[in-house]
């Protein structure tokens, strides 16, 4: 999280039991990846934690180190491929599946390109505004390749059948604008802090899945080509 060590923990062990309790009502595997996305946040927002632990003390450089770069390893490159390659395990639809291959393809293609640059050019967190400053501005093209970044994780969620899930995607995007905005210096700490807090939607999208299964109803995700 986006303003204390304490936030950041606190909201780590919040996510890790939204975590567990998304992952419990999965009711097949094909659920699974996307289910353990708030377990996932959780580890992002404990590698923060770790960031505002060290960040003013030297002597714990090395723990500052680890968590800036495992935050940024999320989100500058495992969110791009972990969120189209959720879906595509969800969907069932060959055209869709497609789709969503070729964004956790090109998901892949920018991740490296911005991880690269950010292992090449080295990271300093620093403190602006009370919120975590990671400077990737160093980057060629890094504000259009926001955009490119922010349809890569929010298409996926806004063309499934579930609106939940588009409800997930259409507020990603709405509190990308806001971080933008009102937060453009500290953007890449601020946004993935609402991402987490967005990822309750995927806890009830299981929910209601798994009730859909038990009463026999629709699946949340239409299967239009097959059974598998």
């Amino acid at each position: 999280m986006c303003f204390s060590a304490t936030a950041s923990f606190t909201a780590a062990v919040g996510l890790s039991l939204l975590g567990i309790g998304t992952i419990r009502q999965a009711r097949s595997k094909r659920y699974l990846l996307l289910a353990s996305f708030p377990c996932l946040f959780a580890l992002q927002q404990s590698l923060e934690g770790l960031v505002w632990t060290g960040i003013n003390n030297e002597s714990l450089s090395q723990l500052t180190m680890v968590g800036t770069y495992g935050f940024l390893l999320f989100a500058t490159f495992l969110w791009l491929i972990l969120s189209p390659l959720s879906i595509y395990f969800l969907e069932q639809d060959k055209q869709k599946k497609r789709v969503l291959l070729g964004l956790t393809a090109l998901g892949f293609l920018l991740g490296a390109y911005l991880l690269i640059w950010i292992i090449y050019d080295g990271i300093e967190p620093q403190v602006f505004s009370g919120n975590i400053f990671y400077d990737l501005k160093l980057i060629p093209f890094y504000e259009p390749n926001k955009y490119l970044y922010l349809s890569i994780v929010s298409i996926p969620f806004l063309i499934t059948e579930s609106p939940l899930l588009k409800l997930f995607g259409s507020l990603s995007i709405i509190s990308f604008i806001i971080s933008q905005i009102l937060f453009q210096v500290t953007f890449v700490s601020v946004w993935c802090f609402f991402a987490a807090l967005l990822s309750g939607f995927i806890y009830l999208t299981m929910k209601q899945l798994s009730s859909e299964t038990e009463n026999h109803k629709i699946p949340l995700i239409i299967d239009k080509e097959s059974d598998i």
